[in-house]
């Protein structure tokens, strides 16, 4: 997997973020003036804010689209899996206290969180930890580990994916010992063979 495609996943991590941004600043979109004057750039920070949070919302999107809708190209051998949902709490606990306290309308603070912002996707990005996505809870994909370090993620249950272990699966790999495994290829390799 790319840099590229880790950082469009990591900007999809934020995408519950960007909604409760939209909902704790909803006055602003209550009036139609309020909002013209967004369109119009008539407050600068705050219709970049505003802006990028419409940009990052749709990159979200296709990030997870794209991974999500590639089909399995290789069938690999799991063993000794275990959930890791406790990983992914504390990454989100992580972003969402400072980034909530965001102040769109001061440049200070806006400056502040997106180095914060910048610091966490340099680390997500360079670590491989795309695995850490909310985003694919909400499309019905679990995060499991492997006994060898690997991580999956499927939306197969954890059952599902002790059952066919130490037998090969269709997966597609995302990078170093991250792969993706669906159920549809699975099921339906599974009743051809």
């Amino acid at each position: 997997m790319t840099k590229t495609y880790r950082a469009g996943l990591y900007i999809s991590s934020f995408f519950p973020l960007y909604l409760l941004l939209i909902l704790d600043n909803f006055q602003i979109f209550i009036s139609w003036s309020s909002f013209k004057d967004i369109l119009k750039f008539n407050n600068l920070a705050e219709s970049l804010f505003w802006s990028s949070i419409f940009f990052l919302i749709v990159i979200s999107i296709f990030s997870v689209l794209i991974i999500i809708k590639r089909k399995p190209n290789i069938k690999e051998k799991f063993s000794e899996i275990t959930g890791t949902e406790d990983n992914l709490l504390s990454y989100v606990v992580t972003y969402l206290v400072p980034l909530l306290s965001i102040d769109i309308n001061s440049p200070n603070s806006l400056l502040v969180n997106a180095g914060l912002f910048f610091l966490l996707g340099f680390i997500y990005v360079k670590n491989n930890l795309v695995y850490l996505n909310p985003l694919f809870l909400f499309f019905g994909y679990n995060i499991y580990k492997c006994e060898t370090g690997r991580t999956i993620i499927s939306n197969l249950s954890l059952y599902e994916l002790r059952k066919n272990k130490d037998k090969e699966i269709w997966c597609r790999e995302l990078g170093d010992n991250l792969f993706i495994v669906k159920k549809e290829q699975n099921t339906r390799k599974q009743k051809t063979v």
